[in-house]
C-alpha cells in the first residue's frame, strides 16, 4: 500500500469533513435526544411493517404473470424506498374495476401518501391550509 497522498479529484474529503459535525451523527448527539430519535425509528419501522403487510395483501392472490416476481420483491424489502419502487408494477397488476381492486389501489395510495408525503404535494398541501389558518 502507498504511503503517498491519494488525489482527491471529487473533492470528497471536503465534503466528509463538513459533514463530520452534522447534528444528526450519533456521536454528536445530546443523551436528551436518544429517546425522542429512538421514538422516531420505532414509529418509522411501524409505519414500514404496515405498508409491508398491506403490499403482501395485494400480492397474494394476484394471477398476473409477473405475480410471482412481485410476491418475490415485495417479500425481500428491507425499507418504504424498496416498496417505493415496487408501486408502479403493484398498481397495474391491480387494474380491474371491481370493488375489492379499487379499494386495495385506494389503500396503497394512502400508504404510499402517509409514508412518502412529498412525493404526491401533501406536503405542500398541508402547508397551504396551515397558512391559511
Amino acid at each position: 500500500m502507498s504511503t503517498s497522498p491519494r488525489i482527491d479529484l471529487l473533492g470528497l474529503a471536503e465534503l466528509d469533513s463538513q459533514l463530520a459535525g452534522d447534528a444528526l451523527f450519533p456521536d454528536t448527539l445530546d443523551a436528551a435526544d436518544e429517546p425522542v430519535i429512538r421514538s422516531a425509528r420505532i414509529e418509522s419501522r411501524r409505519a414500514f411493517i404496515e405498508m409491508k403487510q398491506l403490499f403482501m395483501r395485494a400480492v397474494e392472490n394476484l394471477e398476473h404473470r409477473k405475480a410471482a416476481w412481485l410476491r418475490a420483491q415485495v417479500r425481500g424489502a428491507e425499507d418504504p424506498i424498496d416498496l417505493w419502487l415496487l408501486r408502479g408494477p403493484l398498481l397495474a397488476t391491480l387494474r380491474e374495476d371491481d370493488v375489492a381492486t379499487r379499494t386495495m389501489r385506494a389503500a396503497l395510495y394512502r400508504s404510499l401518501d402517509r409514508t412518502f408525503p412529498e412525493a404526491f404535494g401533501s406536503a405542500e398541501a398541508g402547508a397551504l391550509s396551515s397558512q391559511r389558518l
